[in-house]
């Protein structure tokens, strides 16, 4: 229990400390249950509670190690994290000063708590000082409103080709 008290600190954003919490506690849990179980077998002769606590706790284990492997398997595939409305986000984008269009938007995390950003900002055909600024207010809103920390962000002029959120990259390769 120890153990598991000193790893929780930091399990809250970080996958493999959190795997780690849940064992502990998996095992803490196991052993409460077994004496416990044990307790009671011992004074009512309920010999079927022993069996019953050890299934009870094997499908709370699941449960969370499902939890574990559901979150390593989206950062693994790159997926976009779950809390992310991403309608929102571009609203967001295009709210910032500057910007007058968003497409080829894409978020996913590289770890429970490092998530990334790439997008393509329209702008008007200004200087690149000014892009500069447009491009460090997005990268501000963005981490403060999406927790997002790295964000690759490609200023396009107003008359881009690409009209839709996602950039159709198979023109790109033909001839």
């Amino acid at each position: 229990l120890v153990t598991a008290l000193l790893v929780r600190k930091g399990s809250e954003h970080d996958l493999n400390l959190r795997s780690a919490f849940l064992h502990l506690m998996g095992d803490v849990l196991s052993t409460v249950g077994a004496v416990l179980a044990g307790i009671a077998i011992r004074f009512s002769g309920w010999n079927w509670l022993d069996p019953l606590v050890s299934v009870l706790i094997g499908f709370l284990i699941l449960w969370n190690a499902w939890g574990i492997l559901r979150e390593a398997i989206n950062i693994l595939m790159e997926a976009t994290p779950a809390d992310i409305d991403m309608s929102a986000l571009q609203r967001d984008l295009l709210a910032v000063e500057g910007v007058r269009g968003v497409h080829d938007l894409h978020v996913w995390s590289l770890t429970a708590s490092l998530r990334t950003l790439s997008a393509h900002l329209v702008t008007d055909d200004v200087p690149v000082s000014t892009g500069a600024r447009v491009q460090a207010a997005a990268g501000q809103m963005l981490a403060e409103r999406y927790g997002i920390s790295h964000a690759t962000l490609q200023l396009e002029c107003e008359n881009c080709l690409p009209a839709g959120l996602y950039c159709d990259i198979t023109r790109s390769h033909q001839g």
